[in-house]
Parts: C-alpha cells; sequence; structure tokens
C-alpha cells in the first residue's frame, strides 16, 4: 500500500512538473502542436512516396518530406490566394466610395434618431449627438500613440515571421524523421511509464485527428451555408462572408458573432456606392443576421454534438466549462486549443490513474465480457 501510495505521489509530481514547463514554454508547446497536426496531415504523402522504388533504389524520405511539406504549404497559400483579390475588392470600393455619401448617411441617421428619441420624450438634437460623437473621437485620437502602434505592429509581423519559420522547419523534420517530436517527448518519461506514454500517443492522435477533421467539416459546412444563403439573399460579397464565418468559426462562440458583425460591415459598406437609403441597409443587415443565426443553431443543434460528442466523447456543458477556463487563461488561441488539450488530460489521468475511476461492479462487468468472449 504504501508503494502504491509513493508511485502516485511521484506520477502526479512528475506530471505537475511536466504541466509547468508546459505552462512556461506555452508558445514552444502551440508551435509542435500546430507542426505534429501538419504532419499527421501530411504523413500519408510521406508514406506514400517513401514506398516507391526505382530499381534498388527507394524513394528518400527527406524528399518525400520536402514534397508533402510543399503541398501543405501549397494548400495554405493557395487559399490566401482566393481570398485576397476578395479583400482587395472590398478595399478597392471602400476607397472609391465618395465620402459625401458616407456624411450624408451619418446626417440622415442623427436626423432619423432625433425624430425617434424625441417620440420617445427625449430632448436630444442631432447636433448634440453629432457634438458628443466628434468629441469622443477627438479624444480617442489624442490618446493613439502611433509609435507604440508601429512597435507594437513591427513585434506582430517579427513573431509572426518567427512561428511560421518555427512551424516550418518542426514540421519537415517530424514527417523527415518519422515522428522525431513524439520520440524526443517519450525520452523525457521514465523508462518505466513509456508504455502507458505510448497508450496516451495513440488514443491522443485518434482523438486530435478525429476532432480536428470534424472541425475543418464544420468550417466549410458553415462557410458554404453563410455564403450560399446570402447569395441566393442578395447579399453583396456572399463569398468573402462564407470565407469569413467558416475561417472565424474555428474559435468557438466569439468567432460566429465576430464573424456576423464583420459581415454586416463588409455588406452594407458593398452598397455605399449606390447610395442606399437607410430601410436597404437595415434589410441587408437583417438578412444577414438571420443567416448567421439560422446556421448558428444548425452548427449547436446538429455539428457540434456530432464532433464534440463523438471525437472527444464530452457533454457539451463541459465543453463549455473547458473553453470558458482556457478563454481565461489563454485567450482566444486557448479557446481554440481548450478541446484537445482537455481531451489529453482525461487520457492522462485515466492511463496513470483509471484505476481508481472504475467502480467495483464496472469492474465485475468486464471481468464477466472477458470470460465470455
Amino acid at each position: 500500500m504504501k508503494s502504491d501510495n509513493t508511485k502516485i505521489i511521484a506520477i502526479i509530481l512528475f506530471l505537475a512538473f511536466v504541466v509547468g514547463i508546459c505552462w512556461y514554454f506555452s508558445t514552444l508547446i502551440v508551435y509542435l502542436f500546430i507542426a505534429l497536426l501538419l504532419s499527421m496531415a501530411g504523413s500519408p504523402i510521406v508514406n506514400f512516396l517513401s514506398k516507391i522504388r526505382i530499381g534498388k533504389v527507394a524513394f528518400p524520405r527527406p524528399l518525400a518530406a520536402v514534397i508533402a511539406l510543399a503541398v501543405i504549404l501549397g494548400i495554405v497559400f493557395g487559399f490566401f490566394a482566393l481570398i485576397t483579390p476578395l479583400v482587395h475588392q472590398e478595399i478597392d470600393t471602400i476607397s472609391k466610395t465618395d465620402p459625401q455619401i458616407i456624411i450624408d448617411g451619418y446626417n440622415q441617421f442623427l436626423l432619423n434618431f432625433e425624430h425617434w428619441a424625441g417620440q420617445q420624450g427625449f430632448d436630444i438634437t442631432a447636433n448634440e449627438l453629432s457634438s458628443a460623437f466628434e468629441s469622443q473621437l477627438r479624444e480617442f485620437v489624442s490618446k493613439l500613440d502611433f509609435g507604440y502602434i508601429f512597435k507594437d505592429l513591427a513585434g506582430v509581423i517579427a513573431s509572426l515571421s518567427v512561428a511560421i519559420f518555427s512551424i516550418i522547419f518542426l514540421t519537415y523534420f517530424s514527417l523527415s524523421d518519422n515522428g522525431i517530436i513524439i520520440k524526443t517527448f517519450k525520452k523525457i518519461f521514465p523508462v518505466e511509464w513509456r508504455n502507458n506514454f505510448d497508450h496516451i500517443v495513440v488514443n491522443t492522435r485518434q482523438q486530435v485527428v478525429r476532432y480536428f477533421g470534424g472541425v475543418v467539416l464544420e468550417m466549410l459546412i458553415v462557410g458554404t451555408i453563410n455564403g450560399t444563403v446570402c447569395y441566393i439573399l442578395g447579399v453583396p460579397n456572399a463569398v468573402l462572408i462564407g470565407v469569413i464565418s467558416g475561417l472565424l468559426n474555428i474559435i468557438p462562440y466569439i468567432g460566429p458573432l465576430c464573424a456576423a458583425i464583420l459581415s454586416i460591415i463588409i455588406s452594407c459598406t458593398a452598397l455605399i456606392p449606390m447610395s442606399p437609403t437607410s430601410s436597404e441597409l437595415l434589410i441587408n443587415a437583417i438578412k444577414v443576421g438571420c443567416t448567421f443565426l439560422g446556421c448558428k443553431m444548425i452548427d449547436d443543434f446538429v455539428l457540434q454534438p456530432v464532433i464534440y460528442g463523438k471525437s472527444v466523447q464530452a457533454h457539451p456543458i463541459e465543453i463549455f466549462i473547458v473553453i470558458l477556463a482556457a478563454a481565461q487563461v489563454g485567450g482566444i488561441l486557448g479557446m481554440i486549443f481548450a478541446v484537445p488539450a482537455y481531451s489529453l488530460i482525461r487520457i492522462v489521468i485515466k492511463e496513470f490513474f483509471g484505476q481508481y475511476f472504475v467502480e467495483k461492479n464496472e469492474e465485475d462487468a468486464n471481468d464477466t465480457t472477458l470470460n465470455i468472449n
């Protein structure tokens, strides 16, 4: 009994040490995690090419890794090449818009608001609203430190460059050396726990592949539904709206809301050159809002239960709490990786402490099943 308690304490302390290291080097862990996902996506290509033989010479695995990485990067850059013209078209439309149209629309909005406020019994004039808005805008601009913004932007670009290079570097060697990242992590574990590590890797890989495969499918479905419905309803920039809604859907809960707001702005700005009335802009916003609301209901009640329920075997409330906790710790990035990280923690706990969570009748049932089989 004492030996078992000592082993439990040792496992807990070791896992706490590993968690602390992962917390301290969280950025590196994210790079490794993304590289692992990309290497999983590229490994079928590498395995296929490695089986090719010209005479007695096998296809070089490093070259196969280069080709697989090139295919992955080609897909990523091809996607951005697809949406760049759409974004450029939107920017070009806004830049060519007559500022007077925006000013007239702004003044008309103030007059309509003044009329509405008068009907509700509020004594507010359009001039007072305009003065209040302009004073707040001046105060906001005066507080902006453009030197700091430029410095921060330069830092973001530098960090993004380091991230892209690191992920490409790690992905290549993971493909070339057949899972070198996993092998390196395995060496950290004591020899007597390495079988447990193998079980954790196998189970985690299965769940992560299923989860992210489902997430990609969910993004495609959500983007297709929003884009198609907006196109049918005659909403401008329907394709761009579909792309944005699909991409931002990877962020749980917050992503669809941000996508809806951004899509309303994009579609309304596309109407500005045609001098739309306030009612036309409102109808356009309602079309986009209703489209996103309907798609969100389909996502919540049909897509997510299938993806989360079957891939991680967790209740939606359980997932909701995990995502909220991850948002407090890691922000948007934490929300994106919350479910895979939670799956890993559950697998680790089950592997090392599973015997403490199985009731006696469950053990007897398992034994009976084994005997019958």
